[in-house]
């Protein structure tokens, strides 16, 4: 028999500490769980020994690639469906690592299990797969224990999720056409140059036609793509690639939301959605009695937009200075008068999570349309372009030819 220690929240919502002994931890955490009570941690005697080497050899958590949003809210609705029926959390940890969709998550998954076996809370052990849940979602489990209503905070963290996944989803269903156009007129150009403009430097050449600069370029650029394949290809692959680097590091990022930020259409569309996620997360929060101070420093780390991040920073200290949320927000045009209205009613009906919830909704249908908005404009605004670059290639082409016949003539 092995003496194993424990926390967990009594139907009361009264947190408890003990000891059992039992064979393994799986008998365990059973023999806990029958006594009427949430299990939130279950060590060994000696495991506080073994987690601290443990941690001594590995400075943090494993890096790993993100689980998608949707994944880790399937997980999450998984678990929390467990934890409401009573399942030893242990034992539901291993359910839900059998029917991991990828090794990726598998592995993302074991490793929360195993700090949970090693004596760490769920909310702690959630922070060794960083890539499968954000910090929004430790900060409401962390809550959850202190609270008992661990089920409910795992339905909101999966919520959550979800929602952002399927915004995400149309996000990205919303910019496939513009970038298929893109990728055809990229490859149209390369067509052209590397095809079509070499057949006509033999017929310049036999002419000796001036050439303009575009196309003395163009043909230059030609002959090196037939000539050196392999140089041409490499160059191209090492473009594409440094540009993918570019674009996923902070600074570039940063620079590139600056400048869509000022675009008429597009920066009004961008502050929308981060607002919407914003307010997602702090009603997320505060429905699982998070207090609304720490709520609302969540929403502005998730953002990522520095106006609505900055305005919700100074929200968060009118707050802390006694003023109510609805008056904080008032004094900010980031804040639409529809949003600070409805905080009002909150405010006063004790229901503000379940109207922020719905500002979200209702702000997620206005930016889903005007997403379909900006696309119907972009389809002939790309068609445009496309045209542009393909007719500045044909006129380099026909330009010489019609300055040789107006010479012969």
């Amino acid at each position: 028999m092995i003496n194993y220690r424990y926390q967990a929240i009594a139907a009361s919502g009264e947190k408890v500490e003990g000891s059992i002994a039992a064979t393994n931890i799986e008998e365990a955490e059973r023999r806990v769980s029958s006594q009427g009570v949430s299990l939130l941690s279950l060590k060994p005697a000696t495991a506080a020994q073994n987690l601290k080497s443990r941690e001594n050899e590995s400075s943090g958590p494993k890096r790993r690639k993100r689980v998608s949003a949707q994944d880790a809210a399937i997980s999450l609705q998984n678990l929390g469906i467990m934890a409401e029926t009573g399942v030893p959390f242990v034992e539901a940890m291993d359910s839900v690592i059998a029917s991991a969709r990828t090794p990726l998550i598998e592995a993302s998954l074991e490793d929360v299990k195993q700090a949970i076996v090693a004596g760490q809370g769920l909310s702690t052990a959630l922070r060794n797969a960083p890539n499968m849940f954000p910090a929004i979602i430790t900060d409401m489990v962390k809550v959850a224990e202190h609270g008992g209503q661990l089920d409910k905070a795992l339905y909101n963290g999966a919520d959550y999720l979800q929602r952002s996944a399927d915004l995400a989803r149309k996000i990205k269903n919303a910019m496939m056409y513009p970038m298929v156009m893109l990728g055809v007129s990229f490859i149209t150009i390369i067509i052209l140059v590397v095809v079509v403009m070499p057949r006509f430097a033999k017929v310049f050449s036999s002419m000796k036609v001036d050439l303009p600069f575009m196309t003395k370029m163009l043909l230059t650029s030609g002959d090196f793509a037939r000539a050196q394949p392999l140089a041409a290809g490499l160059g191209l692959l090492a473009f594409i690639v440094v540009s993918v680097l570019l674009l996923r590091t902070e600074a570039v990022r940063i620079v590139l939301m600056n400048i869509a930020a000022r675009l008429p259409v597009v920066g009004e569309l961008i502050r929308r959605l981060a607002l919407a996620r914003a307010l997602q997360c702090i009603a997320t929060l505060t429905r699982s009695n998070a207090p609304l101070l720490q709520a609302i420093d969540t929403g502005a780390k998730v953002a990522g937009h520095g106006a609505v991040a900055k305005a919700l920073a100074q929200v968060r200290d009118d707050i802390e200075h006694g003023q109510s949320m609805s008056e904080a927000m008032a004094r900010h045009s980031v804040f639409p008068k529809q949003v600070t209205q409805m905080v009002s009613v909150g405010e006063r009906t004790g229901r503000l999570p379940d109207l922020l919830s719905r500002i979200c909704t209702s702000m997620e249908v206005e930016v889903d349309a005007k997403l379909k908005s900006l696309v119907a404009i972009l389809e002939p605004l790309m068609i445009l372009i496309m045209g542009l670059i393909v007719g500045s290639i044909t006129i380099s082409i026909i330009g010489p030819i019609y300055s040789v016949i107006e010479n012969i003539k």
